[in-house]
């Protein structure tokens, strides 16, 4: 089964628009986030995106390329924007049924995103993914968690550590503990 999931992401990952493999059909935003190996910086996002982050939505909603996907989700978390996490909560919600391999890879990608600058507001649709069946996924919720520096994430890590099975998602939360600092102890919330 596992087998089976790694080779329908292989393959979903090689596949792509035959229009985006045109460099002429490809967007500025496009160009920007073709790099596999890191995001860009705020700056560099910005231009590409002349001040229009519903384009950077749209584009991890909509792309049939799995990468830029990705990468449109990831770069979303580099903006403390309104309208990037309100686009990542309702990602993270609709994404949250995904069955598909690409579709959890768009989870947890968003998840991550939504971490960076999604503050207390973050932490309801955090917490659901905290409880995914998948542990990746909930591994990933975790460290997302911690980096909210939200108080309220506290009551959801410790609220799942007492019920988590698998060390790395138990680590994630320990890890997520210790990133909120004083205001939070693995059972308590100061």
């Amino acid at each position: 089964m596992m087998r089976a999931r790694l080779l329908a992401l292989a393959t979903a990952l090689l596949a792509t628009a035959p229009a985006r493999s045109n460099p002429a059909a490809r967007t500025p935003l496009e160009d920007t986030l073709l790099g596999i190996d890191y995001l860009p910086d705020e700056a560099t996002l910005d231009q590409a995106l002349a001040g229009n982050i519903v384009s950077l939505v749209q584009l991890a909603n909509t792309s049939t390329d799995v990468g830029l996907r990705i990468r449109a989700y990831r770069s979303l978390g580099v903006f403390d924007s309104d309208i990037a996490r309100a686009g990542l909560q309702a990602a993270i919600t609709q994404l949250l049924s995904a069955i598909n391999p690409a579709g959890q890879l768009y989870l947890i990608a968003a998840v991550e995103a939504l971490g960076e600058h999604g503050g207390a507001a973050a932490v309801p649709v955090l917490g659901q993914a905290l409880e995914h069946e998948l542990r990746d996924v909930r591994a990933a919720a975790a460290t997302a968690l911690g980096r909210t520096r939200a108080r309220e994430a506290c009551a959801v890590l410790s609220g799942r550590s007492n019920r988590e099975p698998v060390i790395q998602v138990r680590a994630a939360i320990a890890e997520a503990s210790l990133a909120l600092g004083s205001v939070c102890t693995l059972g308590t919330v100061r």
